[in-house]
């Protein structure tokens, strides 16, 4: 699973789909959480998409393997000239990609009778008087297909490092910019690294040669963290504080753990468990849980967004 949710259109009257598009990439965005810009909805006429998605070989059509970064594929089955009709792409598209396709046209019954002739399991249809709801069910039936405990925590492991990345890119501009500001540097020494020696204490029986493997406290060194994302998001919550131009953004330290750091922790670190009823979920070491169900999963989503968003207003303003 990805924050992004990707869809090829393919379609030569690019008027009637503008209204569904801007439905549908709100949709994405709103109901579920995902990242889905202009730009993450493609829509190509059949040339193009053949020019871009499609080789031959052996006198055989091939679809290309950048074709499988699309979670959902939306195509009009009357493409204007009879041997670029839908069933035409049918064979090319389903022997090189196993997402959904959504085929639609204002004759209905016919797209059915064509595509019972192919026997492919995967592809959908629908007439054009119902095309957004159509599509707005078969995302629901994507997102469901890949929304389990393994995929969310790819997705958290993931993008977390993505905002580790941006945070480290914030401290460093600032840092560049205020080599002599001693407040800082005292804060990360004194605050953000104030258990540092405790950790180290933890960790003699590593860096101390004269420490035999008896010596050590393996419980000790496996919870020991150093410069984690924890204490990259404290520092980025002061860089805001001491630049002006970074105040009004609107990023708490204590909000982004809460929301995001420690669901990663406990996603990269816990076993799921089931309930007597189904339901499935991890336990925190305060004892408390997180229940894996689908708001939850929307909301994991939403989060990462807004405090992805947030980071790149504070990065974006320490470049101006």
């Amino acid at each position: 699973m990805k924050l992004k949710y990707k869809i090829l259109w393919i379609e030569d009257e690019l008027d009637s789909i503008e209204r569904p598009k801007k439905q549908i990439q709100k949709y994405l965005e709103d109901d579920y959480g995902f990242e889905c810009s202009e730009e993450d909805i493609v829509i190509k006429d059949y040339d193009e998409f053949e020019e871009e998605y499609i080789y031959e070989e052996n006198q055989r059509k091939i679809v290309k393997d950048s074709i499988k970064e699309f979670d959902l594929l939306l195509v009009d089955f009357n493409l204007g000239e009879e041997e670029q009709t839908g069933d035409k792409l049918i064979d090319i598209i389903r022997d090189g990609i196993y997402s959904e396709i959504l085929f639609y046209s204002s004759e209905l019954e016919s797209i059915n009778i064509k595509l019972n002739n192919h026997f492919i399991d995967g592809v959908f249809t629908s007439d054009r008087e119902h095309l957004e709801d159509k599509i707005k069910k078969l995302i629901n039936v994507t997102i469901k297909k890949v929304q389990d405990v393994n995929n969310l925590r790819g997705l958290i492991m993931a993008e977390v490092a993505e905002l580790d990345r941006i945070k480290k890119s914030i401290l460093l501009k600032y840092n560049a910019k205020n080599l002599d500001d001693c407040e800082f540097k005292k804060y990360v020494k004194q605050n953000v690294f104030k258990k540092i020696n405790e950790e180290l204490a933890d960790l003699s029986c590593i860096t101390n040669p004269e420490c035999t493997h008896d010596n050590i406290d393996f419980e000790k060194l496996l919870n020991n963290f150093f410069y984690d994302s924890f204490k990259k998001s404290r520092t980025v919550f002061k860089v805001k504080k001491l630049d002006s131009k970074c105040s009004d953004v609107p990023f708490v330290h204590q909000d982004y753990y809460d929301s995001v750091v420690k669901k990663r922790n406990v996603f990269a670190h816990e076993e799921e468990k089931n309930r007597a009823d189904g339901t499935k979920y991890l336990n925190y070491s305060d004892g408390t849980s997180l229940e894996f169900t689908e708001e939850h999963c929307i909301q994991i989503r939403k989060d990462i967004k807004k405090y992805k968003n947030l980071l790149e207003q504070i990065s974006n303003k320490l470049d101006e």
